[in-house]
C-alpha cells in the first residue's frame, strides 16, 4: 500500500498559505521565509518547533502529503514536503527535508542553540536526533499511515496488521526514552536540544490520534508536558484536521 506521505503526481493540491509568527516582536524580514509543509507529518513539525525556538516568522503553505504541488516541485529535484526557502539570506536558500532545514536554521541563528557547543554533547544530539527520524520512520509508515488513511483520506479498509505493526515498534520506542527520560533533564543532555524536538514532534503527531500510551512511560509524560509547554510548541497543540478531531487530551499541557 502506498504510504499517504508518499506524493501522487496526478493529484494537483492548491496551496494553502497562510503567514505565521513562532513568537512575538519578531523582525519584519522573517516574512521572506517559506515552508512548505503539513501539519501532521512529524519532519514538518520538528522544523516548526525549531523555527519557534528560534522565534523566526515564516509565510506557511500547506500541501498534503499524498498531492503534488508544482511551486514545491519547482524547488529542487524531487522537492517533497517539509521544505523552507528563505530569500532575505544573503543568497537565497532553498533546504529540502528536516535535517537540511534543521542544520540551516542551527547556523543562520546560534543563539539559542539547539545544538550544543560542546563537541561531546553535540555529538550525543546529533546521535538522538538521528535515531528519532530512523526509529519513527517504519511508525510513521504503519501506524501514523493508517491513521491518516481511515481517519482523514477515508478510502481504505483497516489494515490491521499495519496498525499492530507500529503499535509493537512504538512501545519498544517508548521503553527506550522512558530510560533516558528518568536520567537526564532532557534527552541528549543538560539542555534541550534538536533531538527533544524531534522526538517530542513525532510523538505529537500520534498522540494527535490517542496511540501513544502515555501510563507506560511516566518518566518520558513528564517530559513531553515540559516540552509541550514550551512557547514554540503552542502553534502544533493548535493544530486541526478537517472532520478529524484530536483526543480529549491532545492540547491539554496538565494531561
Amino acid at each position: 500500500m502506498r504510504s499517504v506521505f508518499s506524493v501522487s503526481p496526478c493529484i494537483r493540491q492548491v496551496a494553502k498559505r497562510q503567514s505565521f509568527s513562532a513568537g512575538i516582536n519578531v523582525d519584519k524580514k522573517d516574512d521572506m521565509k517559506r515552508l512548505w509543509h503539513w501539519p501532521i507529518d512529524p519532519l514538518a513539525r520538528t522544523v516548526r518547533l525549531a523555527l519557534g525556538e528560534k522565534n523566526w516568522s515564516f509565510e506557511s503553505i500547506v500541501v498534503r502529503p499524498w498531492s503534488h504541488d508544482l511551486e514545491l516541485a519547482a524547488l529542487a529535484p524531487g522537492a517533497t514536503a517539509p521544505a523552507m526557502t528563505d530569500i532575505n539570506a544573503d543568497i537565497r536558500m532553498t533546504a529540502i527535508g528536516s535535517l537540511a532545514i534543521c542544520e540551516y536554521i542551527e547556523e543562520a541563528e546560534p543563539s539559542p542553540r539547539l545544538l550544543p557547543f560542546n563537541p561531546v554533547d553535540k555529538a550525543e544530539a546529533r546521535r538522538l536526533w538521528q535515531w528519532s527520524e530512523e526509529n519513527f520512520a517504519g511508525i510513521n509508515n504503519t501506524l501514523l499511515d493508517e491513521r491518516i488513511s481511515q481517519r482523514v483520506r477515508r478510502e481504505s479498509e483497516p489494515n490491521s496488521a499495519a496498525l499492530r505493526q507500529g503499535a509493537h515498534a512504538l512501545n519498544n520506542r517508548l521503553t527506550f526514552l522512558d530510560a533516558l527520560s528518568a536520567d537526564r533533564p532532557y534527552l541528549a543532555g543538560r539542555h534541550l536540544s534538536l533531538a527533544d524536538l524531534s522526538i517530542a514532534a513525532h510523538l505529537s503527531a500520534y498522540d494527535y490520534f490517542g496511540d501513544v500510551p502515555w501510563h507506560t512511560c511516566p518518566d518520558l509524560k513528564s517530559w513531553y508536558a515540559r516540552i509541550k509547554s514550551r512557547p514554540s510548541f503552542r502553534a502544533l497543540l493548535l493544530d486541526r484536521l478537517e472532520n478529524v478531531k484530536p483526543v480529549e487530551h491532545y492540547a491539554d499541557l496538565d494531561f
